[in-house]
């Protein structure tokens, strides 16, 4: 049997009431591929993986039920993704042009990153982001 290998140094998984509905919006409105997935007894998708870049993401739908899991999650998430790409420019206008709404414009950090952000439809906030220039904190920022 031969090892799964991968470059992504963590891969979140986030559950979820519908794997199909999480996956599908990745793939058509984020540019994700699909990798691989695994569907239950009912005929729907429990599990999936998604790709974009060096990026991945699992996304299962769990036996029992996590208090969570439903769309459109009414709070903001604990966890945030912050996911580097290639030309974050390029991805802003690939977005912005299938109609993903932008909750955090693009826009340069002082920490040299160039960065933009979505929710997607369980509430999870995604930062796509690119380095662009140096760590230039501002007055009144001690770093460490």
């Amino acid at each position: 049997m031969s090892e799964h290998q991968t470059s992504a140094p963590i891969i979140p998984n986030f559950w979820v009431e519908s794997v199909e509905v999480a996956r599908n919006f990745y793939i058509e409105q984020l540019g994700f591929r699909h990798m691989m997935g695994i569907v239950g007894k009912d005929g729907q998708l429990d599990f999936c993986i998604v790709q974009r870049e060096q990026a991945m993401l699992m996304i299962g739908r769990p036996d029992d039920r996590i208090e969570g899991m439903a769309p459109k999650y009414p709070t903001r998430r604990p966890v945030e993704l912050y996911v580097y790409v290639a030309d974050v420019d390029a991805y802003h206008a690939e977005v912005k042009g299938r109609g993903v709404a932008i909750v955090e414009a693009l826009k340069t950090q002082w920490w040299g990153d160039r960065n933009f952000a979505i929710r997607d439809p369980y509430g999870y906030l995604l930062w796509f982001c690119q380095v662009v220039g140096e760590v230039q904190p501002p007055p009144g920022v001690k770093m460490i």
